[in-house]
Parts: C-alpha cells; sequence; structure tokens
C-alpha cells in the first residue's frame, strides 16, 4: 500500500504529544512493515531533532502561502491525495481533510485521541482549537475508521458526536523504549544533583492550560506543607520561562516559592532520569484522553498520584493513587498520604512496572496497521 500520514506535528522541534506520537508511528512502521510505503506530508523543513526517516517514508514538503493550518488540510491536501494516489491517508492531529464531492478522496481514518477542545472552554484564543471545534463533527462521519486512546476517550466521542461504536477502535499509547531500558548507572542521582541540590523532590509536568491544573496542585502541596513543613523540593517542566511568572506568584501565595523550581526543557535521557530520581509524579490534570506522564513515571519505578477522571485511571490502573482535581481536600489528602507513605509503593512496585511495560509503541503500531488494512479491504 501507498499510505499518506499527516506528519506535520512530526517536522516540529522538540516535539510534544501529537509530533512525538507521529515520531513513534514513524519508527515502528519502518520496522513492522517495510512492504508499505508511507508519504510523510509537512509544512516545515525537517528539525535538526528529527530522526532518521525509515526507508519506506518519503517526506512530502506540502506548503500553502500563509501557512493557515485549515487551508493546508482543506484546500490543498484533498488534491494532494489524489495527485499522489495513495490508497489510504491517516490523519494523526485529530482532524481530517474533507472529503469533496468534486473528486475521489482515498479512504481516510483519523486518530481522534480526545475532543476534549471541542467542550472544554480553555485556549478558546488557539487558532487550532477554534478549527477543531468547527470539523470534529464531519471528521467523525466522514472518517472510515477511528482510532483512540483510551476506552473514555471512545465513550466521549460518541457521547458528544453520535459516532458509531464499531468504527472506533482503542489504542493504548506506549512509552518510548528508552523508557523500557531505564536510566543510565547514576543518572537519577546526577539529575537530583543538578536540579535540587541533591534533595528529594516530588516532580510533575506544567502546563499554562487551566485544564492541566498546575496552580491548583501549587495550592494542595503548599497546604500540605502548611500541615508539616515538607523535606521535598517540587520540580516542574514543561512551562517556558515566559509562562512561569503566574506560576512564581502562586507558589509564593501558597508559601512554597524556596521549594518550587522549574526546570529546563528535558531531552528524553533527562527526563528518564528526572522521574527515576523522583519520590513522586504528580499528575493534576482534570481531563485527558490518556495520561502518558502516569505510565512514564511507573515504568520507571516512581509512584504516582494523580486525577480520578477520564483517560487517568486506566494509565494508572491499581498501581496510582487518584484523587479529585476539583476537589482542593482531595488533592490535599492524598498527594499529603502519598508523600507520608512513599514506601508503601513497595510492594506493588514490581507490578506496576510490569503493567506500565506492556503499554508498547510496538503494539499501537500493530494495532493501527490492522486498522489501514481492514479499511482498505473494506473499500476495495
Amino acid at each position: 500500500m501507498r499510505i499518506g500520514l499527516d506528519a506535520r506535528e512530526a517536522f516540529r522541534s522538540n516535539p510534544r504529544g501529537i509530533g512525538l506520537y507521529a515520531r513513534h508511528l514513524m519508527r515502528e512502521f519502518g520496522e513492522l512493515c517495510p512492504e508499505h510505503e508511507f508519504l510523510l506530508y509537512h509544512e516545515r523543513e525537517a528539525p535538526a531533532d528529527m530522526p532518521p526517516v525509515p526507508a519506506n517514508m518519503k517526506p512530502m514538503l506540502t506548503q500553502i502561502r500563509g501557512g493557515r493550518h485549515h487551508l493546508w488540510e482543506r484546500m490543498l491536501m484533498p488534491w494532494r491525495l489524489r495527485r499522489d494516489d495513495v490508497a489510504l491517508y491517516h490523519g494523526t492531529y485529530n482532524t481530517l481533510p474533507p472529503n469533496w464531492p468534486v473528486w475521489r478522496s482515498p479512504p481516510m481514518i483519523v486518530s481522534l485521541h480526545d475532543v476534549i477542545v471541542t467542550w472544554w472552554d480553555d485556549d478558546l484564543d488557539d487558532p487550532y482549537v477554534r478549527y477543531a471545534r468547527r470539523v470534529t463533527q464531519r471528521v467523525v462521519r466522514e472518517a472510515a475508521a477511528i482510532l483512540t486512546v483510551s476506552e473514555w476517550s471512545k465513550q466521549d466521542i460518541i457521547k458528544r458526536f453520535g459516532a458509531d461504536p464499531s468504527k472506533i477502535e482503542v489504542f493504548y499509547n506506549g512509552v518510548h523504549p528508552d523508557f523500557l531500558i531505564g536510566p543510565r548507572d547514576g543518572a537519577a542521582a546526577a539529575a537530583a544533583a543538578r536540579h535540587a541540590d541533591g534533595r528529594p523532590y516530588l516532580f510533575a509536568i506544567g502546563s499554562p492550560l487551566v485544564r492541566k491544573n498546575t496552580g491548583a496542585m501549587l495550592d494542595a502541596i503548599g497546604a500540605v506543607h502548611r500541615r508539616r513543613p515538607l523535606e521535598h523540593l517540587v520540580l516542574i517542566s514543561g512551562l517556558s520561562e515566559p509562562q512561569r511568572a503566574p506560576f512564581r506568584e502562586r507558589a509564593a501565595r501558597a508559601g512554597i516559592a524556596d521549594l518550587v523550581r522549574f526546570l529546563p526543557y528535558l531531552d528524553r535521557r533527562e527526563l528518564i532520569a528526572v522521574y527515576a530520581g523522583a519520590d513522586l509524579t504528580v499528575y493534576p490534570s482534570h481531563v485527558e484522553g490518556w495520561g502518558i506522564p502516569v505510565v512514564e513515571s511507573l515504568v520507571l519505578g516512581t509512584p504516582v498520584v494523580t486525577s480520578n477522571t477520564s483517560g487517568m485511571l486506566e494509565a494508572g490502573g491499581d498501581h496510582a493513587t487518584f484523587f479529585d482535581p476539583a476537589d482542593m481536600d482531595s488533592m490535599v489528602e492524598q498527594i499529603a498520604a502519598a508523600v507520608d507513605h512513599l514506601d508503601d509503593f513497595d510492594a506493588i512496585r514490581d507490578a506496576a512496572r510490569q503493567r506500565a511495560r506492556g503499554f508498547t509503541w510496538e503494539k499501537a503500531a500493530r494495532a493501527t496497521l490492522e486498522t489501514y488494512e481492514k479499511v482498505v479491504a473494506a473499500t476495495s
């Protein structure tokens, strides 16, 4: 087969989320199905951190004047897919080109990781969020198959958009193979020395988005600290320097300004070391389709306290501690309990690691490939 793949986010520098997802698929497809040809549609030149492109993949720099997201997808891609004669197109970025009646489109599948942006009023100034709100109903209707990341997300898509359950396939996001290898000898202690002066610390991946709940997490940790002084620092990654000011102020109001440290961008090896060196990971998001940081932490043997909502429950299973992210008392109680009883995790650490190791990108890619083959067979 010749398969078109939306690789826009994979061709970003220091990608997150969907960009990493697309890179993982590319790597795995290079090993799993060298007989298939993949056309990687992207808008930017390859960044310096772009991994080698597998031999069965061809980057397709595809640009339109102005670079507007909706023009690239709505106007340019329907023509390119027809011209390039792909057997199937996979939209990895929650959206799809429209199926214009004036010319034949190939069957299309979409990775609809979640539909949170269509109903959670957060980041409404973002052009992508506005675009997704306009087109998701069409995408659900026109997609030959929908891939999503959890049973919770599947049910949310069905509930909000009336999707046919039979065309939704659940795949679980994996962890990078480097997480399965773990930190190099001494890397966790070295990371603690670099970022925390060798002191014990809690780790969190922050975000300026309200639904990620970083501010409330700082309030909750401050309340824990007022109960009895914390020995732990709080290391927070994921926030650029311009985004940190309101969280510094929030930490100061919570009485923990001297405990909170914001980390620079962490490459994967450093991220693994920081997770492994932490006594506890805190992931307080209100809602997520899945919960990759939960699995990443557990696979490295670090306990997690996270939200009892949406995909985080599936990600943590029986091996995480849960709180209600909308209830400050719940957050305070569960974070305090997790910190006070860190040794309790010893009894389930091996089981937690083993379960987390089962979430691999090879499995995700195999499930995706099976969907490709099923859709093409059904439309041939």
